[in-house]
């Protein structure tokens, strides 16, 4: 090896000694070296487990071989302009983390720009040369170069002035021409390791962040994911609203910690700005120099910044925008990944906007349904009329926040009372309307003209098909109690028959009709009863008919009968009750009514 004398000597004492001696070395012995040197720095670099570990064995290796005070392995950046430090040992943390060189600048330029080796014996007579470390006296910059284009330099600096030699100069341009493909190869490895990591997250980021709605769990989860592959110190998301004209703070974070920014820019204001009126992706690598930069209510020292455009279907939806405090901190690998994810983050940032807005719709819409309830239930009637000999109790349950069964008591002169009792089609908001105007109009019409209840219904029913309301229609029984003769006259248009319970026996009140609000001209007819003290009549909607358990079963005429007989004898109020709470049981576990449920019972006293 080249410093493998009897007497072991330091490489720079070995290149430092007579040319004479020097030359003692046969060119078998040199090439010895240089293979030797090759073949432990392309081991090294091949069997590293990343490209910055391999580099640091490499500069172990060389410095057998040469005595330098300062290495660095410079590389240039994704668009061949700037050479940044990769590696390097005797440098400032500050140099080897900020400092970048032009192509042409420097001693490390001028031989990445000619593809040509730059050896300086004195860097102070160089006007070349730039200052990175102290007290160096010579400089030997070779280019790395692949199939004809420049990757990189691999620099060595001595604190001697021409230390340096010829020898030095070939020995590294050898060993540097098969660094350059052995540093082009682990750079393409990593490049496919930091893909595959890439694509990973972005599978990952589409199956997890489409399945979120709450906006602000989704934006930080988006922070999360961006923190794997981009060392980043601020994460900012601005949304446009469209109302505003402004691209408005949404939510920020400094080191994983939520920070309150206020206000927004208009487009072209700012970088973010910027980005959102071109829809274009920026990358800033200095901000502090770019005329365009605003900076924010943070205290933040921001050196570098990475904007990417929000886009839906060719609508702006917002910028999402990384900032570091380390110049040029982020990289067109970082830009395309980001652009690539934006899209999925639109997405969701899309769907979380409108399932906000369909949750603020629910709220309204609750709100709205709340009041019409109150509202409906202020139609109902509010107490209880009270005629000599007769008891009246009622029971409701409605299928929903608003019910489409209506009931009405309505005083009649002579001490009579008319009691409606009906089943609008359909069910909610559209049914309650429906039938909240059909008792409207019945108590107008009561007012101005009591009748009988088969003249009632033919006045409804035309009155209803006037309307011209589709697909509406009204089952309703009117029934006039008249307390001298203790009788009751019925009339029905399609609603289930009432039941008269009577001595022990349940049976069914024979009248019925054709529904209001379907067919013109319809005739009713109506029948009178002659009741007796104890008699029971009820009046019950098809809700507690049909309503079914689990399985699927109805609880159905015949149990309906069945419980009527158990309840006759007890008080209205029971019956009533007793329906209603038969039918809940019957449905199992509390679940909701298919349907509205209705009982007015009427028992004769005296």
């Amino acid at each position: 090896m080249l410093d493998k004398p009897a007497v072991r000597k330091s490489a720079r004492e070995a290149f430092a000694e007579p040319s004479v001696a020097r030359a003692r070395k046969t060119r078998s012995a040199c090439a010895t070296d240089e293979l030797t040197c090759l073949v432990q720095v392309t081991q090294e670099l091949n069997s590293a487990a990343d490209l910055d570990a391999g580099l640091a064995k490499v500069a172990e290796h060389l410095r057998q071989h040469i005595d330098y005070d300062t290495l660095a392995i410079l590389l240039l950046d994704d668009l061949g302009q700037e050479l940044r430090f990769r590696f390097g040992t005797g440098y400032s943390e500050r140099v080897l983390a900020h400092w970048r060189f032009g192509l042409g600048q420097g001693l490390v330029g001028t031989a990445a720009l000619t593809q040509q080796p730059v050896l300086v014996g004195d860097v102070s007579r160089d006007p070349r040369y730039i200052q990175a470390s102290d007290n160096v006296g010579s400089e030997l910059a070779i280019p790395l170069i692949v199939k004809e284009r420049t990757i990189g330099v691999l620099d060595v600096q001595c604190r001697q002035k021409n230390y340096f030699t010829a020898e030095h100069q070939r020995v590294l341009s050898y060993i540097g021409g098969h660094l350059a493909g052995a540093l082009e190869n682990a750079r393409l490895h990593e490049n496919m390791r930091e893909q595959a990591r890439s694509l990973s997250l972005l599978h990952e980021a589409s199956r997890e962040l489409s399945a979120i709605l709450d906006r602000e769990q989704l934006l930080r989860r988006v922070a999360e994911l961006a923190k794997r592959l981009i060392d980043y110190q601020l994460f900012c998301v601005m949304l446009w609203n469209e109302e505003t004209q402004l691209l408005e703070h949404t939510f920020s974070l400094h080191f994983g910690e939520p920070i309150l920014e206020k206000g927004g820019f208009p487009l072209g204001y700012g970088i973010c700005g910027t980005v959102a009126a071109l829809r274009a992706p920026l990358r800033v690598p200095n901000v502090q120099i770019d005329p365009r930069y605003v900076r924010c209510g943070h205290e933040i020292d921001v050196r570098s910044e990475l904007a990417i455009p929000l886009v839906f279907k060719d609508r702006l939806i917002g910028v999402l925008d990384l900032e570091s405090t380390e110049y040029n901190a982020f990289s067109e690998r970082h830009e395309q990944m980001l652009s690539t994810l934006a899209s999925c983050i639109a997405i969701s940032l899309e769907n979380a906007r409108l399932y906000e807005k369909l949750r603020a719709e629910e709220r309204r819409l609750e709100h709205d349904l709340a009041t019409a309830r109150e509202t409906q239930k202020h139609l109902l009637p509010k107490e209880i009329p009270k005629l000599p000999g007769l008891e009246i109790a009622t029971g409701y349950v409605p299928a929903r926040q608003l019910g489409g069964d209506v009931y009405d008591f309505l005083p009649y002169e002579g001490g009579r009372l008319a009691i409606a009792v009906g089943d609008v089609a359909g069910k909610a908001t559209p049914a309650a309307l429906y039938g909240s105007l059909t008792i409207g109009i019945m108590r107008g019409h009561v007012v101005q003209h009591p009748c009988e209840p088969a003249e009632m219904l033919e006045h409804l029913n035309e009155h209803l098909l006037g309307l011209r309301i589709d697909n509406r229609f009204v089952a309703l029984v009117y029934a006039l109690y008249d307390s001298e003769r203790r009788s009751l006259t019925l009339a029905n248009s399609g609603f289930p028959r009432p039941f008269l319970l009577r001595d022990g026996q349940v049976e069914e009140i024979q009248v019925e009709g054709v529904p209001l609000g379907l067919l013109p001209g319809i005739t009713y007819e109506q029948k009178e009863l002659a009741l007796e003290r104890g008699d029971v009549v009820v009046f019950c909607s098809d809700g507690i008919y049909e309503s079914t358990d689990k399985q699927g079963r109805e609880f159905g005429k015949q149990r309906l009968t069945s419980l009527l007989l158990q309840l006759a004898e007890r008080p209205v109020d029971e019956i009533a009750g007793g329906l209603l709470r038969a039918t809940a049981a019957h449905i199992e576990g509390g679940a909701e009514h298919d349907d509205d449920c209705t009982v007015v019972v009427l028992k004769i006293t005296a």
